[in-house]
């Protein structure tokens, strides 16, 4: 099975549309099968409510600007005739000047409003993909027996990877242990097994 056909069984178990499974995979950049069930969690309880809101709110502002675009275009106003029989040979820039300001005004809002899902969504994913990358940092730390508290050190927003940058700080962490060893050594105070070494920050 591939990576999206992973996904989608994740997404099936969790009660997401599998028409995210490819949004959830470019969100969180998956290329392992690991975690998987995770990473459709974060989406489902973080990302998909504000799509799903979004998504009301443009079929919402998508309906009232049909219906008044299919009104002037037929010379309808509130569903009956107008006397004006010369709207119907209006152009449509023709007839969104003669929107009353009400009607601009709302379109105005409703176009503000979608901006603003636009930008939850963005942060929404931004959040989720951040809470990822400190999930399977803090797995990598561990599994490299640094300190949980080395997480900060991690740049997650660096072009270096995770797991380069989890190499650098094991070369250092090991150092740190050798400079501790040496120092005990050349005081005379070192014996295998006596030197308890506390975790650096």
């Amino acid at each position: 099975m591939t990576i999206l056909d992973l996904i989608k069984a994740a997404c099936k178990t969790k009660g997401v549309p599998e028409k995210y499974a490819e949004r959830i995979q470019k969100t969180f950049k998956i290329e392992k099968a690991e975690g998987m069930e995770a990473f459709v969690d974060l989406f489902k309880e973080n990302i998909l409510p504000v799509i799903q809101e979004a998504e009301n709110e443009a079929k919402t502002t998508a309906e009232t600007v049909a219906v008044a675009a299919y009104e002037a275009k037929h010379g309808l106003k509130d569903g009956k005739p107008v006397e004006d029989p010369d709207k119907n040979k209006k152009t449509e820039e023709e007839l969104l000047k003669d929107l009353s300001p009400e009607v601009k005004a709302y379109l105005e809002s409703m176009k503000k409003s979608v901006d603003d899902m636009a930008k939850k969504v963005g942060d929404s994913i931004t959040n989720s993909t951040n809470e990822a990358k400190k999930e399977t940092v803090r797995k990598q730390l561990k599994d490299a027996g640094l300190p949980d508290s080395w997480l900060g050190r991690v740049d997650l927003a660096s072009e270096t990877s995770i797991e380069d940058q989890i190499k650098t700080l094991s070369e250092e962490y090991t150092g740190i242990q050798q400079k501790a060893i040496d120092d005990a050594v050349a005081r005379g105070d070192y014996a295998p097994g006596s030197v308890n070494l506390q975790d650096r920050s």
